[in-house]
């Protein structure tokens, strides 16, 4: 066996709030693994390297989705044609979307001891797969710009990102949105763009979001991406409605069904080529970049995700 490699991210609010849990995180590996917190990209890109020249057999990450993403993407990087080790997610960050819906529950203290006593003593594990997108090169579960972007940026605006701060960004956003109050038309500000999935053009030329998602869930239990469960396929979205006209909508897209909304286009899709008028910023996993006027999505690797 050659062990199982832990990068947790040291600038996750949840262990910049408590260090003593990210103390406890690395007792808890002791000699029955690798810990590595990793300070940037850089040493993410070192411990990547490291891990694959040892072969690991299991990398688990804690720090939050934004930390998958950027991790998940280096490993990639670094590991190129070679398959990744088994991923699990320790639920290191606020919301910990993508572990929600890989099914993976549990503090973070609790997933890895279960993890490592299961490893050594060569104990069966729960599994699940997760597909990844390749986002003009970059890895992640969940793309979106327009109202995706900007609900994420009033939620980190707040100063405190948690659950409850993120269902008060919801509830503010559909309140504003039941008299098209200005907090919601500045979320649902619309922009032009042309959209191509699997080779056929949208007929929409303007959007107040579009995107994307190769798991279940957006957050917040919102099972939007019900074509990702589809094989070899990720969920595609796009509409064109001002704050008001979404909310019948909103019910179905909590449950993962089709809306039938004239004013909305999804498929499953295998690529899906987004082409902006004007750079916007967009957001993958949570994780904020910078604008952008072309996306080119499409399906990247299928990871093993060890669940418990």
């Amino acid at each position: 066996m050659s062990g199982i490699g832990v990068i947790l991210n040291p600038h996750s609010k949840q262990y910049k709030k408590y260090p003593s849990k990210m103390k406890r995180i690395g007792f808890i590996v002791g000699d029955k693994g690798t810990f590595e917190p990793t300070v940037d990209l850089n040493d993410v890109r070192r411990v990547a390297e490291q891990f694959k020249k040892k072969e690991i057999d299991i990398l688990a990450l804690t720090g939050g989705d934004g930390t998958n993403h950027r991790t998940l993407t280096t490993f990639m990087q670094v590991y190129q044609d070679q398959p990744l080790p088994k991923i699990t997610f320790l639920r290191g960050g606020t919301l910990n979307t993508i572990a929600h819906a890989c099914g993976i529950k549990g503090t973070p203290e609790k997933i890895l001891t279960n993890l490592l006593y299961k490893y050594h003593e060569d104990e069966p594990f729960k599994m699940t797969q997760a597909q990844l997108m390749d986002i003009n090169g970059y890895c992640g579960f969940i793309w979106g710009c327009g109202v995706i972007y900007r609900f994420m940026e009033a939620y980190y605006g707040q100063g405190n990102p948690s659950s409850p701060s993120a269902a008060w960004t919801l509830i503010r956003s559909v309140t504003s949105a039941l008299r098209n109050g200005p907090y919601a038309c500045k979320m649902f500000r619309r922009f032009d763009g042309q959209v191509t999935v699997n080779g056929r053009p949208w007929p929409f030329r303007n959007y107040s979001a579009i995107y994307a998602g190769s798991v279940s869930e957006l957050g917040l239990n919102f099972r939007v991406f019900y074509h990702a469960k589809e094989p070899g396929k990720f969920h595609a979205v796009g509409f064109s409605l001002p704050p008001r006209n979404v909310l019948p909508f909103v019910p179905y897209m909590y449950l993962g069904r089709d809306s039938r909304c004239p004013d909305l286009i999804e498929e499953p899709a295998s690529e899906m080529v987004v082409e902006l008028a004007e750079p916007l910023p967009y957001t993958i996993d949570g994780d904020m970049h910078p604008p952008a006027s072309r996306f080119h999505i499409k399906m990247g690797p299928r990871l093993d995700v060890i669940v418990e």
